[in-house]
């Protein structure tokens, strides 16, 4: 079972959260992709972000572009069905959508030492200047494949399968207690 709510890890408290399920589309363009993205765009209320950058979008979406031609989009699960309706007729014949939610669990770990916990059981600079807001990568972490995405200068959130995120989460508070 994933243990919900806060965890405060290290003595200048860094948090490590089991965020509330949301919502998780992806979706690929494979064909007049410029056309198709601003169509996106357009339907999601806001423009697409670059390759491993994300952004906020209307009605309390967030996209993340995690490959050249593949975005995931995380939400409100009460707007699920509007939302992919809305996605897959904005993509047309460009593109393909799928609904992922479920399929992830979403971590959030803010707080003054959240790079420092990134990089015990990684293979990820968290400390790079480059890694800000709007930044995302995959890596892995203790074992598991994860993505982040930097929400702000003192928070991250985690995507993961579920069935690492209770290992991720003791690996988290053991390695905080180390720092």
């Amino acid at each position: 079972m994933i243990p919900r709510g806060r965890f405060i890890v290290t003595e200048s408290p860094t948090l490590v959260e089991t965020l509330a399920p949301a919502a998780m589309f992806a979706f690929e363009l494979w064909s007049d992709a410029e056309a198709a993205a601003a169509r996106i765009g357009g339907a999601l209320g806001g423009p697409l972000p670059a390759l491993n950058r994300s952004m906020d979008l209307s009605y309390g979406w967030r996209a993340i572009r995690v490959e050249p031609t593949v975005w995931w989009l995380s939400g409100p699960l009460a707007d699920l069905d509007r939302q992919l309706a809305r996605l897959e007729a904005a993509l047309g014949e460009d593109g393909a959508a799928v609904d992922l939610s479920g399929g992830f669990v979403r971590l959030a770990v803010s707080g003054a030492a959240w790079r420092e916990l990134l990089m015990i059981g990684g293979v990820f600079d968290a400390e790079n200047p480059a890694f800000g807001t709007g930044a995302t990568a995959g890596t892995l972490l203790h074992h598991a494949g994860v993505r982040y995405d930097v929400i702000a200068e003192d928070c991250v959130h985690i995507y993961l399968a579920p069935s690492y995120a209770e290992a991720l989460l003791a690996h988290l508070r053991s390695a905080a207690a180390r720092c």
